[in-house]
């Protein structure tokens, strides 16, 4: 009894434990919020809700990489208040300037009256939606400096506030009522963060504009933007091609899909999200055999992990469907999204890695390549051989397996190691997650029942045994010793 209460308060005291934990908590009611929006708003407005966070995820990385670039040159630079507090008001002097730009293009688009989403009737909720990409650019910037300075307390509420106001809306409104509630919940949320980052802010920032700084900033911030975009667009396009090529009932099938896939592997992106700035410092800094080394540490755990969630989702996938028959034709999209999201963790800490060394740039290039593959791939399967919704995610896998291995490839050239084919295979798809991946995958391709799906999982397990064991260590020295997230 004593050594449980020592290890809860060890708990207690644990800032990072307590994020995680607050993080899990969040995912659990935004898991929650997806399956009651699901049934109560009904395919059709889910579909045009997904078309509304379609809208604002195209806001939202179309920022120039201006966030991203601020993190990586603070990241190394934080013990420079003055600096720091320069790069950060350029910053917000060219988040204003891309706020007008956005609202002069919305404008346009409601005056000229040209056809954004007429079929899902999103002139109705332009303007609402503007202002929260708005407020986005600016919460993005701010959720990047805190997390800079270890500031964990506002980054959970600000990323807790939205799922609880949408938590809200669910209990008093229905059908209709409740997507106009959501769409002004998601306001309210970005709002109250906005006013939360500026009232607690670490550093005094005020809107400046030194064009030096303006140059450092967007020629880093461009590389970081085609990467991140780019990226984050191959997804995108993926959703745009659903929402544009087929009904607006088969793109809230898609939309139900692509939340619930996506939920399955947040909690391990909030661990991520914690090491990333150190991870850059930690790279920059280290030699190319003590990177070797942490980079096998952190995939093993990280990868290893996800794969683990995403078997163990696919097989529980059915009972919602139990609850929910009337996206029974989610199903297959569910399960490919789910397998496309888990290619894109086995380039865990590549990334990092060569962004830490400056090469934006080049994986620049590659992320933008990828996109293309990802384009064309879906106009093939949509105009060529007429696939339905379901696969039309097909593109997005073979998008992120070219971008993944070329990553992996990338990487270990800049670490002087082998770069083979065969090396590289088994760096980034090693046999032992790649085996029940693809069995998996032919299983969903073949229509095979849904209580098969337990021989991948099994598979899995008596691969990666020695590493899943491995794990108890790793979990158990986070709890006693919090800065070993630190790296």
């Amino acid at each position: 009894m004593d050594k449980f209460l020592k290890i809860f308060k060890t708990i207690m005291k644990n800032k990072v434990i307590l994020f995680i934990f607050s993080r899990y908590g969040t995912y659990f009611i935004h898991f929650i919020n997806s399956l009651f929006i699901a049934v109560y708003l009904g395919p059709y407005y889910l579909g045009v809700w997904g078309f509304i966070t379609l809208v604002t995820s195209y806001m939202n990385h179309l920022s120039f990489g201006v966030s991203d670039s601020v993190t990586a040159i603070i990241s190394v630079k934080k013990d420079k208040d003055f600096y720091v507090q320069k790069v950060i008001g350029t910053a917000l002097t060219m988040l204003i300037g891309l706020s007008v730009i956005a609202i002069i293009l919305f404008s346009i688009n409601a005056i000229f009256e040209l056809d954004l989403g007429s079929k899902f009737n999103f002139s109705t909720y332009a303007p609402v939606v503007v202002l929260i990409g708005i407020l986005g650019y600016f919460n993005t910037l701010f959720n990047h400096i805190f997390r800079v300075y270890g500031r964990l307390f506002e980054i959970a509420f600000s990323q807790t506030v939205f799922p609880i106001l949408m938590l809200l809306a669910i209990v008093f409104f229905k059908n209709k009522d409740l997507l106009w509630a959501m769409v002004f919940a998601n306001l309210l949320a970005f709002l109250l963060a906005f006013l939360m980052y500026v009232i607690k802010m670490p550093i005094k920032i005020r809107p400046i504009f030194i064009f030096d700084l303006f140059k450092t900033i967007q020629i880093k911030g461009w590389h970081l933007f085609v990467y991140n975009t780019s990226f984050y667009f191959i997804v995108i396009s993926t959703r745009s091609f659903v929402s544009g090529f087929y009904s607006v009932e088969e793109f809230g099938y898609f939309t139900f899909a692509f939340s619930l896939a996506n939920v399955m592997l947040l909690l391990l992106q909030s661990m991520a999200y914690l090491i990333y700035p150190k991870m850059l410092n930690r790279f920059a800094a280290a030699k190319n055999e003590q990177n070797a080394e942490l980079l096998k540490k952190l995939r093993d755990a990280y990868v290893t992990t996800s794969h683990l969630l995403i078997h163990v989702a696919i097989i529980i996938f059915p009972l919602f469907l139990l609850l929910f028959p009337q996206y029974s034709p989610a199903s297959e999209a569910f399960k490919l999204i789910a397998l496309s999201v888990l290619l894109y963790t086995n380039s865990f800490g590549y990334s990092g890695l060569l962004i830490a060394k400056g090469f934006e740039k080049k994986i620049g290039k590659l992320s933008f390549t990828a996109l293309v593959i990802n384009l064309i791939a879906a106009l093939v399967l949509i105009k060529v051989f007429e696939v339905p919704f379901t696969l039309v995610v097909l593109a997005t896998m073979l998008s992120y397996f070219f971008y993944v291995f070329m990553l992996g490839r990338m990487g270990r050239k800049m670490l002087d190691l082998d770069t083979s084919f065969t090396k590289v295979i088994k760096d980034i798809y090693p046999l032992k997650l790649l085996i029940p991946y693809v069995f998996s995958l032919v299983l969903i391709l073949f229509s095979v029942p849904d209580n098969y799906f337990i021989i991948s999982l099994a598979l899995f397990l008596i691969l990666n045994l020695k590493v899943l064991l491995n794990l108890k260590s790793v979990v158990k020295s986070i709890i006693v010793n919090p800065d070993v997230i630190n790296i």
